[in-house]
C-alpha cells in the first residue's frame, strides 16, 4: 500500500460552513475545516475512564484506593497530552451525600483541581463544564472530603492525545 501525504481538496475549503448550527462550536468555517475538526476530535475521544474505590463506609477524609494502593501514595498516572477530565461517574452502596476533591500530584505536591458533589443519590454522573485540564505526567488522587458513604466508587473519563 503506498502511503504519502493527505490530499486537502481547494474545494472543499472553498465551501462554507455554518458552525452556529449545533454544539460544541468547532471555530470553523468552511468544510475543510470542519472535516479536520472532526477528524481530530474522534482521534481523540477514544478515552479512559480512570477508577478509585473503597470498601466499606468511607469517612471524611479519606482517600480512595487504585486497586488496593491509596491514590495520594500512588495515584492514575496521567499518559495523554492535553488531558482534561470530561465527565465524572460516582457510585456507593445506600443514598449518600458526600463530597469528592479530584487532585493532581507527583508524589509531593498536590493541587486541588475541582470537587465534585453527589447528594442524596447512589449513582450519578456530572459533565465538567469547562472540561478540567490536568498535567502529563502527574498523577490523580481523589479524597472524599465531606459527608460519609460505603462502598464507593468513581471514575473519571478524560479526553487527550495519546
Amino acid at each position: 500500500m503506498k502511503t504519502g501525504p493527505v490530499y486537502k481538496s481547494p474545494v472543499s475549503r472553498s465551501i462554507p460552513y455554518d458552525d452556529t448550527i449545533q454544539v460544541p462550536l468547532s471555530g470553523t468555517e468552511n468544510v475543510q475545516d470542519i472535516l479536520d475538526w472532526i477528524k481530530n476530535r474522534i482521534a481523540i475521544s477514544a478515552s479512559p475512564g480512570f477508577t478509585w474505590g473503597r470498601s466499606g463506609n468511607v469517612v471524611s477524609g479519606t482517600w480512595l484506593q487504585n486497586d488496593t494502593v491509596p491514590s495520594n501514595t500512588t495515584g492514575r498516572q496521567i499518559g495523554l497530552t492535553d488531558a482534561k477530565i470530561e465527565r465524572v461517574f460516582l457510585a456507593n452502596e445506600g443514598v449518600s451525600t458526600y463530597s469528592l476533591e479530584i487532585y493532581e500530584h507527583d508524589g509531593t505536591t498536590f493541587t486541588l483541581l475541582t470537587t465534585v458533589v453527589n447528594t442524596a443519590v447512589n449513582v450519578s454522573y456530572v459533565d465538567l463544564m469547562p472540561p478540567i485540564a490536568v498535567t502529563t505526567g502527574k498523577m490523580l488522587a481523589v479524597k472524599l472530603s465531606a459527608g460519609s458513604a460505603k462502598n464507593i466508587v468513581f471514575c473519571a473519563v478524560l479526553s487527550g492525545i495519546v
